[in-house]
């Protein structure tokens, strides 16, 4: 489980990677994000499961979509939204 969600968030980060050039959402802004992602993924993996699942598949669809149309502001969007939800 552990190995899937880090394959998940790396396989995005990369994608990530190749379109955020904005001054607010940079490279490493968004390398930082993803890394609180992971984290947050990990520690509810352990606590449960089936909530993981959902967010990681929220992120996968949310990421994807802002990826594909290079809209570097949406990824960072989506991210934050993501460590609210895994902090909340």
């Amino acid at each position: 489980m552990k190995s899937s969600l880090t394959r998940i968030c790396g396989g995005l980060t990369l994608s990530v990677f190749a379109t955020v050039a904005a001054a607010e959402c940079t490279y490493e802004s968004v390398q930082e994000k993803t890394m609180a992602v992971t984290e947050g993924m990990q520690a509810l993996a352990a606590t449960d499961p089936a909530k993981m699942q959902e967010i990681a598949t929220k992120m996968q669809d949310s990421m994807t979509a802002a990826a594909t149309t290079g809209d570097q502001e949406a990824i960072c969007a989506s991210l934050d939204e993501l460590i609210a939800e895994l902090e909340g």
